[in-house]
């Protein structure tokens, strides 16, 4: 069954827009178990982009234990990404934007009444956009002098971390910007895209040392202070974080976790091979313990 609940259509011109069919990915969802070992363990999976099967299903983020929202581009649309939400209980597909830009990485803001997403304006600009939940506006930037955002977390009602694009061959960097009046702040260059708040506040993000060697980090917002929390797998730059702390990656076709307070390295917990996943990207986790998984 789909149901289809469309935005608004913003009228805007995109010849400043190049025509790009993204790469296809699938998503995968797995309930998560904890053993007596403080292991995760992944059961019950289920395809989810059966309703896209050719297409791009990407940059999950679970609104709800019942909402699963994600940036999505069908195959006969090469201009543009809409935001889909599935719920996968009732299994519905749910259209959410219908406009002539593209919008990425939809994001629950604080409060539980807007959602935020990364939306390709007409001249190109990327910039950061809250849209209400019940429809009733188009949507507006959020910071509407900041250009160039590539990915975000919300920290707090006022606060979010923006991945920014580097221009002219200059590094991409990890800013933290308010709604309010306060200037944005750089606090790491030569980043990833993964940004997550940890279940203590901190900022989890990755930073690349070198070509090779990355590292996911914790900023401490109080302190302004940078740690290293662990290596990232080999050329994995996402990673998702469980209530207790536990951090969920992927590498190839395999499932690692990571708990800071138990281990000293990753672990691995799945492998995914069985399923014909040759590489795990993006991830999400449910409030009620519900794995999403980005694979190829």
């Amino acid at each position: 069954m789909r149901n289809y609940i469309i935005w608004p259509a913003l009228l805007f011109s995109i010849t400043a827009l190049r025509s790009q069919q993204l790469e296809h990915f699938d998503l995968l969802l797995f309930s998560l178990n904890k053993q007596s070992d403080s292991t995760w363990q992944t059961t019950a999976p289920r395809f989810l982009t059966g309703f896209n099967p050719r297409g791009y299903n990407n940059q999950p983020q679970f609104f709800s234990p019942y909402d699963l929202c994600l940036s999505v581009q069908t195959p006969d649309d090469t201009t543009q990404t809409e935001i889909y939400c599935l719920n996968p209980a009732l299994r519905t597909t749910t259209r959410v934007t219908a406009t002539t830009t593209p919008e990425y990485s939809p994001t629950l803001m604080p409060g539980g009444k807007y959602f935020s997403a990364v939306r390709v304006e007409e001249d190109g600009t990327q910039r950061l956009w809250a849209f209400p939940l019940d429809r009733a506006s188009n949507g507006r930037p959020v910071f509407p002098n900041i250009a160039g955002v590539g990915y975000h977390c919300w920290l707090s009602d006022t606060l979010a971390a923006l991945f920014m694009v580097g221009e002219n061959n200059n590094a991409h960097y990890l800013a933290l910007a308010g709604t309010g009046r306060q200037q944005m702040q750089r606090i790491a260059f030569n980043v990833g895209r993964c940004l997550q708040k940890m279940p203590d506040g901190r900022l989890a993000f990755i930073q690349k040392a070198t070509e090779q060697t990355w590292f996911i980090k914790t900023y401490d917002l109080k302190n302004k202070t940078s740690d290293i929390l662990v290596k990232t797998l080999p050329g994995s730059e996402d990673f998702a974080i469980l209530a207790d702390g536990t951090l969920l990656a992927g590498s190839g076709g395999k499932l690692y976790q990571y708990n800071p307070r138990r281990q000293t390295e990753w672990k691995e917990i799945a492998d995914l091979k069985r399923f014909g996943v040759r590489n795990i990207t993006r991830l999400a986790v449910s409030a009620d313990g519900k794995l999403a998984v980005v694979v190829q």
